[in-house]
């Protein structure tokens, strides 16, 4: 009953964010068709469901289906309230509608969804019974570069209200999430990659997902566009450094691996290369 009850509890709250993402862009749009991003919510509820039926409570291994429906329900509303507040600001391409008088803090609206969004999902990922294949050490370092993490993606997403680069912002952005739902896998036939996974996996999530996009991006941003400003140059410097960082570490863990690889055939050598006699000898004795 206790796992049921944690793994409830993070859904509803998921739910609950979600429906006060649509409620704030109901209000902006001034269009009550928004509602219907409500349906969404369906997902949550049918995995929950099942989850509870069949799990028993317990996440999927390797996978939290309740995180990757929870940024499908709260992604939608993310967008389409940047893709608003970025034409407002500079007043671009995209059609632009008229401020309502009870949403000029339009800004902080939109920062404080995306604030509880990457809030909500490190509690989530903490709070929600674990499955198969993770064990409690490798969920706390998870959450630990998960929290590391949080301040990149919060000012990735507002680094320019250019209205023709927010697509390409948040497409990265949305990529950078995918990053949540995925748990490193610990049960490996190969102790070494073993005793490594879950600095491999960080590696991976660094270069794929997070650093490498990010760098992408914000150096396409000053390069092409000419967007330089202190905070922009301040993370893309980080971005670098964490990704020459990184593969250091890859380079120490292979230069690891190849001596443990090593150290193991020079003493499978030495046992064949022992006389039987030297054997008995030792029994012997």
């Amino acid at each position: 009953c206790f796992v049921k009850s944690i793994a409830i509890i993070p859904r509803l709250v998921f739910i609950l964010h979600t429906l006060l993402a649509v409620w704030r862009v109901t209000t902006v749009k001034e269009n009550q068709n928004y509602w219907l991003l409500t349906l969404l919510i369906l997902l949550i509820c049918i995995e929950m469901i099942v989850t509870l039926k069949i799990r028993k409570g317990k996440d999927y291994k390797g996978f939290s289906p309740a995180i990757f429906f929870y940024l499908i329900n709260i992604i939608p509303s993310i967008w389409i309230l940047e893709q608003r507040e970025s034409c407002q600001k500079c007043n671009g391409k995209l059609c632009c509608f008229s401020w309502l008088n009870a949403s000029s803090n339009i800004d902080d609206w939109t920062l404080a969804l995306h604030q509880a969004l990457l809030i909500l999902l490190i509690l989530g990922k903490w709070l929600l019974p674990m499955g198969a294949g993770i064990t409690r050490d490798q969920l706390s370092q998870l959450l630990l570069m998960f929290v590391g993490i949080a301040a990149d993606i919060l000012e990735f997403s507002s680094e320019t209200c250019n209205s023709d680069l927010v697509f390409l912002i948040m497409a990265v952005w949305t990529w950078s999430m995918l990053q949540f739902p995925l748990d490193v896998v610990g049960k490996m036939r190969n102790l070494l990659l073993c005793k490594h996974s879950a600095d491999l996996w960080n590696i991976c999530i660094s270069i794929f997902i997070q650093d490498g996009p990010f760098l992408f991006v914000r150096l396409y941003l000053m390069l092409k566009h000419h967007v330089i400003n202190q905070m922009l140059a301040f993370f893309a410097v980080k971005n670098a450094l964490v990704l020459i960082l990184q593969v250091y570490r890859l380079v120490v863990i292979y230069l690891d691996i190849r001596e443990s690889l090593n150290s193991q055939q020079q003493n499978r050598q030495r046992e064949t290369n022992c006389c039987p006699c030297d054997i008995e000898d030792t029994q012997f004795l």
